[in-house]
């Protein structure tokens, strides 16, 4: 795998882990019992239920699941990218390719938040791309220069 589909792979599942992070917040606030938060969710065991906030209970739970699960999955990706994104020379570079791969964030959220147009950090993001691809293809030449 190469270091630009570790840093995409990285993205994915952290847009993966926050669509599921969204769901649960969005049955907790808005479709299950009230003091749900309060309360321990026990194991359902039998996942048949007519009871409908049993089957609210089910459905958080089976989410939350999944979250461990994507979390746990999403460790060794994040580490991986993180080892590409610390061997970027520029502060700066490095803070727009982390927000986006790592953090899952938009260019525009990204550009808000350095106070720049959404223009720039997509240059910025794309030129490291390409430093990235073209340093892994020039390591690549030299090798066999020497051969």
């Amino acid at each position: 795998m190469t270091e630009i589909e570790t840093l995409e792979e990285c993205r994915l599942a952290t847009i993966e882990e926050r669509a599921l992070s969204r769901q649960i917040d969005r049955l907790v606030c808005m479709g299950a019992p009230r003091g749900i938060g309060s309360q321990a969710i026990k194991p359902a065991g039998d996942r048949r239920t007519n009871n409908s906030t049993a089957g609210q209970l089910q459905k958080l739970e089976g989410l939350i699941e999944k979250l461990i699960v994507k979390r746990d999955e999403n460790l060794s990706i994040i580490e991986r990218a993180e080892m590409i994104i610390d061997r970027i020379e520029s502060r700066k570079d490095r803070v727009i390719v982390r927000c986006y791969y790592v953090e899952g964030e938009s260019e525009y959220e990204i550009a808000n938040d350095m106070d720049m147009s959404r223009q720039w950090v997509n240059q910025r993001r794309n030129r490291v791309l390409d430093e990235i691809a073209t340093g892994k293809r020039n390591k690549a030449h030299s090798r066999n220069m020497l051969k």
